[in-house]
């Protein structure tokens, strides 16, 4: 493998994978995030400041209330949840990359239609356009890590897949400041979903013309770089199985699989409660405009993303100088993520100067990426075979958060304006993140696990595969 690793390019194919499915979740959130933000523009009750008297005779606005914005807010995480894990199991059966193609396509074109379908129908429309598009965006995570499974060498994989989901922070953070700067434009609110739209269908297009699914159907990656990543998967990659093969039994009575599926659900809470929350939290605690919380919420985004690539290639290095074993390294990272986000959450609902709160803000979003060399990984050690399967499962609990997150705010929080109301939600998040990231210490692990190969030399290519990544 040494020799087949010199010969290798040092950026080629596996790497233009990674950069376009790092676009394609970019995209993605695009699409996912923007309603976080136009939902302050889209509703005087919030923000009644003269820009919307200006705009009000050919920008539509509404008068939704607390509970009908939470509503609002969820309705894209209840799709979510309900095809997770159908979309991972289709991921097992048909060809990831057309699979991802078409989701893409059809959230692409629900926003382009958002704007002339909510100002018909109201409400309503916004729903269903919401719900759909978590129905459809539910295929991208399982089709990226069934993907990449075949594509990432061992002691790649934090660089290349920690990539790929920075591009959660980097669409984040484009969405909060672009969609602030739009909404308070002439243009008005209609533009973000338009232009998050228009850019999901170019993605599409980019895709179906240079990426794979798998190494034998790239356009023109070379034999070299081919031979040197089946061999660094030979030990834990088959691909002869077959939709028959997958061990469903012990795949669900794996505790692994359990304790990343508990590490994922606390952190999509906190996660979703930041990014759902904090655009209305900074305008109507802090009182900086609608165009201020779109730049202000996004710096925590701009900072996370920033620091992922350090921190993946940090893992990377750890993990094949063997300072740490892959297991405590996956802990280890989470465990900065997610206690140091509680601890962050605590002290923010007991911060009310500005100044102060907006640098917590970005503390705690922005240590965030190290979970993604954290459990946010953890599908791809445990089981390359079942890599987008695994993802698929944990991703359908996890998505709960997005769910409850404006649920919870909406329940606790009658005062916009009350500190001690967003105390309260804070604090319960905090608590959320602290348990769930225990579990995962005590009950978590990154070996790759005996059912992810049915061949009886099992116990031995796990052995040579944590020596490979280590």
């Amino acid at each position: 493998m040494d020799s087949q690793q010199k010969r290798a390019p040092t950026v080629g194919a596996r790497h233009l994978q990674s950069l376009l499915l790092f676009l394609c979740v970019f995209c993605g959130y695009l699409l996912r995030v923007n309603l976080s933000v136009t939902i302050v523009a889209m509703n005087p009750e919030i923000n009644s400041t003269d820009y919307y008297t200006e705009l009000q005779h050919h920008v539509p606005i509404f008068g939704w209330r607390t509970s009908t914005r939470s509503v609002l807010l969820s309705s894209f995480f209840v799709g979510y949840l309900l095809a997770n894990l159908p979309a991972s199991v289709l991921g097992c059966r048909f060809d990831n990359k057309r699979l991802l193609a078409y989701s893409m396509s059809v959230s692409s074109l629900l926003s382009v239609i958002t704007p002339p379908a909510v100002t018909a129908f109201g409400a309503a429309a916004m729903v269903a356009i919401r719900f759909t598009q978590g129905l459809f965006s539910a295929f991208m995570f399982p089709m990226v890590h069934g993907i990449m499974a075949k594509w990432s060498p061992p002691h790649e994989r934090s660089r290349l897949v920690g990539f790929i989901i920075s591009g959660i922070q980097l669409g984040t953070m484009a969405t909060l400041a672009l969609s602030g700067m739009l909404s308070s434009s002439d243009l008005g609110w209609p533009a973000v979903y338009y232009v998050s739209g228009a850019i999901g269908l170019a993605w599409t297009v980019v895709w179906l013309l240079l990426g794979a699914g798998t190494l034998d159907t790239h356009p023109f990656i070379g034999q070299p770089e081919a031979d040197y990543i089946r061999a660094s998967l030979s030990n834990t990659v088959d691909h002869d199985l077959k939709f028959s093969d997958i061990p469903w039994k012990s795949i669900f009575t794996s505790m692994p699989v359990w304790a990343t599926s508990v590490a994922h659900v606390g952190h999509n809470m906190g996660f979703w409660l930041l990014l759902t929350e904090m655009p209305t939290f900074i305008h109507t605690v802090l009182k900086f405009n609608l165009k201020e919380d779109g730049i202000l919420s996004s710096l925590p985004y701009l900072f996370m993303f920033l620091l992922q690539l350090p921190v993946a290639f940090l893992s990377d290095l750890l993990n094949k100088r063997k300072v740490t074993s892959l297991t405590v390294s996956r802990k280890m990272w989470n465990t900065i993520s997610m206690w140091g986000g509680a601890v962050g959450l605590v002290i923010l609902g007991f911060v009310e100067d500005a100044k102060y709160t907006i640098a917590l803000y970005v503390f705690i979003v922005a240590i965030g990426c190290t979970s993604n060399v954290g459990f946010n990984i953890n599908h791809l050690d445990l089981s390359p075979n079942y890599a987008g399967l695994l993802m698929g499962i944990t991703n359908t609990l996890a998505s709960s958060g997005g769910v409850i997150a404006p649920l919870f705010v909406g329940l606790l929080v009658d005062d916009p304006t009350s500190i001690e109301e967003w105390r309260t939600v804070f604090n319960s998040g905090a608590v959320v993140m602290f348990v769930c990231n225990l579990f995962f210490i005590i009950f978590g692990s990154a070996e790759t696990q005996p059912w992810n190969s049915l061949h009886k030399d099992t116990p031995k290519t796990n052995k040579q595969d944590i020596e490979i990544i280590g």
